[in-house]
């Protein structure tokens, strides 16, 4: 093979391969401002490239610079010793063409709503076209730490579920020997009090004798079968409330059934069936009319929604009976000040629904180019940081009259989704012992979906 041929190549697109890499990708000119970034950059910074462009970078990674533009030198807190600016490190790095690198780097801009991320990031000085810029590369440590932590709970979740499973089919055999019991025993009831009540009255020639027969209590069997009978009754109905609770533990055997979809349809479903029962909620829907199609069972989806929206606006609701149950208490200590007096009656329940595309996102090991992110949030009281991390468990619940199934269901349907489900909660908590009002308390879950299923496309 000749030079000529191997010059003759096409000189592959560099900006099209950085918009496929995981490296989040920054491209600054050598006044500090930002003149492209990929998709990854986008997507790790939780900001639009329309937004970035033309920005400085020290919004993103020293706000406080640009604030205190004419100090290059920043003192620090014991007042003797200097740390340079990150002004100075770029000024330094473009003149001697040293590249530096900062770990454990905590970013917050008001560009993504003051979203802080703890992120790595590198920059390199280059030379191109004789002009002067900086490659910067960031990796966000809480995808890493996300992707760890995602994988620790999918694997305890499926050991969980194996047990229980293996304990549920245990139970599920002599709960039906205990209902046919119960079945038999109560028709052996019947049968002797039949038979007790025709031997007293074959005994007895007048009618009167047998009126008060079966008004003596001490003599009236019936009665006593009748007694029994309940009881048998019970065994039989609170039986049939365990099978079908071991039937929730064990899911459905039903493959689902995999079609084309637009995710908003069995979202509008839901909200049609909850919203009516909970007037006092505000809905906000905030929703990407663009979505591709989704490839899914949408009757398992309407039951994901279903049990998500139901609990938070079960939670929202719990939380509102609270709220007159905190301003009493405190009535009699502010009673001297009552014109001052601010309770929470002015509490708003707030249902947030968001559907985005999310770019190069892992789920289970897997990179996907683009998946579906659906996120549901509500202003209830939030979720015990002691069970977050297995909410998802079976029988394991924040609510007081939750029974612990339904997050557990969602999480084994997610999972046939080949998708992934993420939850934060921040629980309300006293701005002070004197004040009642309480500070905006949240609860987030967070569904990452596949547009496309490899098994049902094969």
């Amino acid at each position: 093979m000749t030079a000529d041929s191997i010059s003759a190549k096409p000189t592959p697109d560099l900006a099209f391969i950085s918009q496929h890499l995981f490296t989040a990708i920054l491209w600054v000119d050598d006044e500090l401002a930002i003149i492209w970034l990929n998709a990854q950059a986008e997507q790790l910074l939780a900001v639009s490239s329309g937004r970035l462009l033309g920005q400085s970078i020290l919004t993103l990674l020293a706000p406080e610079e640009l604030k205190l533009k004419d100090s290059p030198m920043i003192d620090k807190e014991d007042g003797n010793e200097k740390i340079r600016s990150l002004t100075e490190r770029f000024t330094q790095a473009k003149n001697y063409q040293q590249p530096f690198i900062d770990h454990d780097h905590i970013t917050n801009t008001p560009l993504n709503g003051n979203l802080a991320l703890s992120i790595d990031y590198s920059v390199t000085p280059v030379i191109y076209e004789q002009q002067s810029y900086f490659i910067i590369e960031m990796w966000g440590k809480d995808r890493q730490s996300r992707i760890s932590e995602e994988q620790r709970q999918q694997q305890q979740y499926v050991v969980a579920r194996h047990m229980l499973r293996s304990v549920a089919h245990e139970i599920k055999n002599p709960l039906a020997g205990i209902r046919g019991a119960a079945q038999l025993l109560q028709r052996q009831f019947i049968k002797f009090s039949e038979s007790s009540f025709n031997t007293h009255a074959a005994d007895t020639d007048h009618p009167s004798l047998i009126s008060t027969l079966s008004s003596n209590p001490d003599n009236n069997r019936q009665k006593t079968a009748e007694k029994l009978r309940s009881y048998t009754d019970i065994i039989i109905s609170e039986t049939d409330r365990l099978t079908q609770l071991i039937a929730q533990f064990l899911g459905s055997n039903q493959l689902p059934n995999w079609q084309s979809l637009n995710v908003h349809e069995p979202l509008e479903h839901v909200l049609a069936l909850i919203i009516h029962q909970y007037p006092q909620i505000t809905l906000q829907r905030d929703y990407d009319l663009s979505l591709p199609e989704l490839f899914a069972d949408k009757d398992q989806l309407i039951q994901v929604f279903l049990n998500l929206i139901n609990n938070a606006c079960e939670s929202m609701t719990e939380f509102a009976q609270t709220l007159p149950h905190h301003a009493s208490l405190e009535s009699s200590v502010l009673a001297s000040n009552i014109t001052s007096f601010d309770t929470n009656s002015d509490y708003q329940p707030i249902l947030h629904i968001q559907t985005r595309v999310v770019f190069q996102h892992t789920i289970s090991g897997q990179q996907h180019k683009q998946v579906l992110q659906v996120t549901i949030t509500d202003n209830g009281s939030g979720i015990d940081s002691d069970i977050i991390g297995q909410i998802f468990f079976p029988m394991v619940t924040s609510r007081a009259l939750g029974t612990g199934l339904g997050l557990s269901i969602v999480q084994d349907i997610i999972s046939r989704h080949h998708g992934m489900i993420d939850v934060s909660s921040i629980q309300s908590q006293r701005v002070d012992s004197n004040h009642p009002r309480l500070n905006n308390s949240q609860t987030r879950f967070t569904l990452y979906l596949p547009f496309h299923q490899p098994i049902a496309e094969n």
